[in-house]
């Protein structure tokens, strides 16, 4: 068993496609096959089944998968440990991020580390923060920038807090409502809302927020786009609780309005509990100067 068959190996799994793993891996769809099909023989059965459409790890591939990704860890984790020595930090660095992060500038973040650290690769992938959360657990993140609730698996990953803020009242310019200095929460029993995602950690706040200020929220229309949620509102649809730097593709068209009580909001960046962070994952926390207050 070579660790190149298990690399191939972990592309198949994390990206159930042969030809979207032979692609990042920058192979032809027949190399990566017979890679695959070399392993299997090698370990005695089928890693996948494969459709026209998916492919599915079977239970020896399911079996597979921790101990193929720990091998892979470990052969990174030695490269980078040797050019360490020589002062060059490489590897790939995978990072999480919900969708409106807002108060970390994240693609700021990265340019300034890659310009830092050029021999490291950047991935970035979106989802919920029980996504994000899940898959910086198994290793498929290096670390993630969620914020609170973290969810069921909130005691398996270590959370640094990064900044807090409130949310705001959205609605379009021309609502009676953009004039005020600030809505009570209470007061919006009449209005039509648009709402984010329902397993978004923000749609949990918003809905805590709302049960104990005694607000059964009439909601017209449900988005997974923050941005799809924002141009709604621009247009007439209805009003959003949203972060305040959401707002800002928005121009002059939407207003946001502080709410009594406020609707605080805390960002955060997770790691796994159970391993140490790679040197790349450092490096990118060393760039965040609260954080490395709070880590020494």
């Amino acid at each position: 068993m070579e660790l190149r068959q298990l690399t191939h190996f972990l592309a198949v799994a994390e990206r159930r496609h042969f030809t979207k793993a032979a692609q990042h891996l920058h192979l032809t769809q027949s190399s990566l096959s017979s890679s695959i099909r070399a392993l299997e023989r090698e370990l005695g059965g089928d890693l996948f089944v494969r459709s026209t459409r998916r492919v599915e790890l079977t239970e020896a591939g399911r079996a597979l998968l921790p101990d193929a990704r720990r091998a892979v860890e470990a052969a990174e984790a030695g490269r980078d440990a040797v050019a360490g020595v020589h002062g060059l930090l490489r590897g790939t660095l995978t990072v999480g991020a919900i969708q409106t992060l807002g108060m970390v500038d994240l693609p700021a973040l990265l340019t300034r580390y890659h310009r830092r650290h050029p021999a490291v690769g950047l991935r970035v992938r979106h989802s919920s923060v029980r996504g994000l959360v899940h898959a910086t657990i198994t290793g498929e993140l290096d670390l993630a920038f969620v914020d609170r609730p973290l969810g069921q698996d909130a005691d398996r990953v270590r959370a640094y807090p990064l900044a807090a803020e409130s949310l705001v009242l959205a609605v379009a310019a021309n609502d009676p409502l953009a004039h005020r200095g600030k809505v009570r929460i209470a007061e919006l029993g009449d209005a039509d809302f648009v709402e984010y995602r329902a397993d978004s950690a923000l749609r949990a706040s918003i809905d805590a927020a709302s049960r104990e200020a005694g607000l059964r929220r009439r909601i017209c229309c449900e988005v997974d786009v923050i941005t799809d949620q924002v141009e709604l509102v621009a247009n007439g649809l209805g009003v959003a609780l949203l972060p305040p730097l959401a707002l800002r593709t928005a121009g002059e068209r939407v207003v946001g309005v502080p709410t009594e009580p406020a609707i605080g909001r805390e960002q955060l960046v997770v790691l796994a509990r159970d391993r140490e962070p790679s040197r790349a994952a450092v490096a990118l926390l060393d760039l965040l100067p609260s954080l490395r207050a709070a880590r020494s």
